[in-house]
């Protein structure tokens, strides 16, 4: 009887396997013995939108969970996503329903846990919250690790810490989920790693010669090297246990590189095409409202020359979340009920964006959706940097990009900045200039995420696959028919 054993490693990155293969012996192995492939995540390739993708076998305009995660706002919480539209069309429900024996723990946003055949223990995504486990007796059977999104925003002086008590979360996870696998052979048997991508995101410019914002040599420069053999080492240890019938499979949602150092100030752009209307507020009028972006921005860009980031967030928790967000993303600047269209909150500070119409203005200012739509496909082609060379890769209305039912989750037009630009929703500003939170995350999703096969009886085929293929890949190990799912 076929049997899987999946090891989910949150941005594992495929071009880093290689870069430091000979000190990843384990990881080597599967390389030279296995199956290795780039895997094409999710546009943007953000972790919800393409565990989910993992999960179900879907795109996300398919499976209809698009959101994205600001590494920036989720202290003191994030908002609450709507997971019953996982619950029962996942690779393991599908095998338990099959009859499947199956032991899941901590996958990303499957949470509150829920019945399946077998083991489900998970925690909450990016906010407080207790582990649940079914069935319930697992909380008191075992000493349960923490599980979930680690909500962790270090300083440079907690970094150390930081970095201390995200291995000790790691190798915990690890202790608990090899105690859960000795218990039973194991249908499928999956485990979700989350600490990578954290250590990456704020380690990245510590380790990185060609990150704008590198210090030179530093006590981290080696840390992010040294998670890749922590993983090794975890990976070499469920090796160890596998039997001849279990298929070991490793798979990450996205890679991970250089966030983007420069920013494209895009609402600027739509401002000086007066598609974008300024908040008329206060007793200057719009006058304030570029006063205060004015300030905002030139504050940012000060405080990061100086070094004095941590002062700015220590600063910036003072201020209600809420009121927080609506600043930094110029919110309250722009008044959309006046204004034809805005950069949307997709993609986060990534090269990948959308901007968002209004339609209800359309008819009267006497302009069609699809003349505006032609309208901003031509501004975003036209944009450049200061050496002239084009801004942006690609530009489509979102239907050229994504079908499916649910396609009006995504802006009204998509597209994809060069590498090294993202997204600021500032406006009053130039066209482009530095990123001015690149020192606090540093580390950006990458387009690429890696499937590892070990002992698979299936025939891989060459080159790269998609994010989607996961699912049916398990289910063909399983020898279950995926028309079976829901």
């Amino acid at each position: 009887m076929s049997k899987i054993v999946i090891i989910g490693i949150d941005a594992l990155d495929p071009d880093l396997l290689h870069r430091w293969r000979d000190s990843l012996p384990n990881f080597n192995r599967i390389m030279m013995h296995g199956s290795m492939r780039r895997l094409e995540s999710t546009m943007p390739p953000d972790s919800i939108p393409a565990w989910v993708s993992i999960y179900t076998g879907m795109q996300p305009w398919q499976h209809g969970i698009v959101d994205s995660v600001d590494y920036l706002e989720i202290r003191g919480g994030a908002k609450v996503l709507d997971t019953s539209l996982i619950k029962g069309r996942t690779f393991w429900d599908v095998a338990s329903r099959s009859g499947k024996r199956v032991c899941v723990i901590n996958p990303l946003l499957a949470y509150p846990v829920w019945p399946v055949n077998g083991i489900m223990v998970n925690g909450p995504v990016f906010i407080t919250g207790e582990v649940q486990a079914y069935p319930r007796e697992i909380l008191s059977t075992y000493e349960v690790p923490e599980m979930g999104g680690m909500v962790d925003f270090p300083g440079k002086k907690e970094l150390r810490d930081f970095i201390e008590r995200t291995e000790k979360v790691t190798l915990d996870l690890a202790d608990f989920g090899l105690k859960l696998l000795d218990l039973e052979a194991w249908d499928v048997y999956f485990l979700c790693f989350l600490t990578l991508d954290r250590v990456m995101h704020f380690l990245w410019r510590y380790t990185d010669p060609e990150d704008p914002t590198y210090p030179g040599k530093n006590p981290f420069e080696n840390k992010i090297k040294h998670f890749f053999e922590l993983f090794d080492s975890i990976v070499g240890r469920f090796m160890e246990r596998l039997s001849p019938s279990q298929t070991l499979l490793i798979v990450s949602d996205h890679g991970h590189g250089m966030r983007p150092p420069n920013a494209v100030y895009l609402n600027e752009v739509l401002r000086r095409e007066g598609i974008v209307e300024p908040t008329k507020t206060g007793l200057l009028g719009s006058t304030s409202v570029a006063l205060t972006e004015w300030a905002k921005n030139s504050f940012l860009q000060i405080m990061q020359r100086l070094d004095l980031e941590d002062l700015v967030y220590r600063i910036a928790s003072i201020i209600p979340r809420k009121r927080r967000k609506r600043l930094k993303t110029s919110a309250y600047a722009i008044d959309r009920q006046a204004s034809l269209a805005w950069v949307s909150d997709v993609g986060g500070g990534t090269s990948f964006g959308g901007i968002e119409i209004n339609r209800r203005l359309l008819a009267q200012r006497g302009i069609t959706y699809e003349d505006l739509r032609e309208k901003l496909l031509n501004i975003l082609r036209s944009l450049r940097t200061k050496s002239g060379e084009a801004l942006v890769i690609w530009a489509k209305r979102r239907e050229e990009a994504f079908t499916g039912r649910n396609v009006d989750k995504y802006p009204d037009v998509v597209f994809e900045l060069t590498p090294g630009y993202g997204i600021d929703r500032s406006i009053y500003c130039g066209i482009t200039g530095r990123s001015s939170t690149h020192k606090k995350v540093s580390g950006g999703h990458g387009k690429y995420g890696v499937l590892m096969l070990e002992n698979c009886p299936l025939e891989i085929s060459e080159g790269d696959m998609h994010i989607t293929s996961v699912f049916p890949t398990i289910l063909r190990t399983l020898k279950i028919e995926a028309t079976g799912t829901p």
